[in-house]
């Protein structure tokens, strides 16, 4: 979520759509609550609406009214996007022993690409432990596509007991997600599906449109 939201036209005074209420007149705050804030460039008819610290219900229309005769209305609508993680399939996922193990974290709607995304395993043996390229385990192996949606892929090859438990994904800028990893020796549970062809195409097709949008994105820049 972003810390503030900026609305700008020729007005005097803003107004919330759901309820009616006077934001701000002028440079004054009408309201108690002191997120919103009216702005305006010396020597321009332009005035700004802030929103501090944007939350969901901050969400819908607001009317900028301008003080002439007749009284001029403008509406625009703020749309709130609230950055989630999710690890794809279900909280409890089931591959077998020796089988590939691919987990999949996808990260919506964030403000600003993470600065890392980590992902950590516990179980009975030990609590959180980083997951890493050098880690003993060994046959590890991360993907990571930033962007305005990030996708994390953890690939670990030759699935042992030792590696069931729960596996965090956890960036830099937003709340972790879990899910528990069950390793099997030849059950067939009806819930079986991490390694299944539906979810690798899944996954596998987020990184292809995150990589094609990096690609389309880096044009764009080069280009301008």
């Amino acid at each position: 979520m972003s810390d503030f939201w900026h609305f700008s036209c020729n007005m005097v005074s803003w107004i919330r759509g759901r309820d009616l209420r006077i934001l701000t007149v002028g440079r004054y705050t009408y309201t108690t609550d002191l997120r919103y804030e009216a702005l305006h460039q010396n020597g321009t008819n332009q005035w700004t609406l802030r929103i501090r610290s944007a939350q969901p219900r901050d969400q819908g229309t607001y009317e900028c009214q301008v003080s002439t005769k007749p009284v001029k209305t403008f509406n625009a609508y703020l749309r709130v996007l609230e950055p989630r993680g999710e690890i794809l399939g279900s909280p409890d996922l089931y591959v077998q022993k020796g089988s590939m193990i691919n987990l999949t974290c996808v990260l919506h709607d964030l403000p600003d690409p993470p600065l890392y995304v980590r992902w950590y395993h516990s179980n009975k043996h030990h609590s959180n432990r980083n997951i890493s390229y050098s880690s003993s385990r060994g046959g590890v192996s991360m993907i990571v596509e930033k962007g305005p949606t990030t996708i994390s892929h953890l690939l670990i090859t030759s699935a042992r007991v030792e590696d069931k438990g729960v596996y965090t994904c956890a960036a830099s800028n937003l709340n972790s997600t879990s899910v528990t990893l069950h390793v099997l020796n030849g059950e067939y549970p009806a819930a079986m599906q991490t390694n299944s062809a539906a979810s690798v195409f899944k996954s596998l097709s987020l990184l292809l449109a995150a990589i094609v949008a990096r690609i389309l994105w880096q044009g764009w820049v080069h280009g301008t």
